[in-house]
């Protein structure tokens, strides 16, 4: 989880760097929208491979966290933003599904989006609002998932990111 906070940390900085600037360079702020993506992807990978595995032998964890794929984790989190669980998970769930969990399936969705535009399309302008209001999606996601991670549906949100294509089988 430290590294997840450091990349936090490190957006916000990157979000108001060149802040006295009428307008920042566009690579700064891309990277901002990157970096705050990957403070989300990593806060998941490391506390799912915290409730997948124990924490020796030495390494396991980390190989756990490696084993996660951006692609499921779209897959999940659109399906838990969006109310339309697969059967083969919603009977894993306490209804009614905490509003927090839907929030931050939301903000995890919507920075993985920007993140491509970021990384990816060249042709896509971010401006310094917006990138500042995605770091800031990117910290209440961080907030909402102190208050919940301990519940019932945060473990089968969690488990989701993991097995979410092994389940459909």
């Amino acid at each position: 989880m430290a590294l997840a906070r450091d990349l936090l940390d490190e957006a916000k900085t990157l979000a108001k760097l060149e802040a006295s600037r009428g307008r920042p360079r566009q690579a700064s702020l891309r990277r901002a929208v990157s970096t705050a993506y990957y403070a989300v992807f990593h806060l998941f990978a490391s506390e799912a491979a915290l409730q997948a595995c124990s924490p020796t032998p030495r390494g396991l964890h980390e190989r756990v966290q490696r084993a996660l794929t951006h692609e499921t984790m779209r897959q999940a989190t659109a399906a838990f933003s969006g109310g339309k669980l697969p059967s083969h998970v919603e009977t894993l769930i306490c209804t009614p599904l905490e509003g927090e969990v839907v929030e931050i399936s939301r903000i995890f969705v919507q920075l993985q989006e920007f993140r491509h535009k970021a990384d990816y399309d060249t042709s896509e302008r971010f401006n310094k609002q917006m990138v500042q209001n995605l770091v800031k999606d990117a910290e209440t996601l961080f907030d909402l998932w102190r208050q919940i991670r301990e519940i019932d549906n945060a473990h089968v949100f969690l488990s989701s990111l993991v097995f979410w294509k092994l389940w459909s089988r």
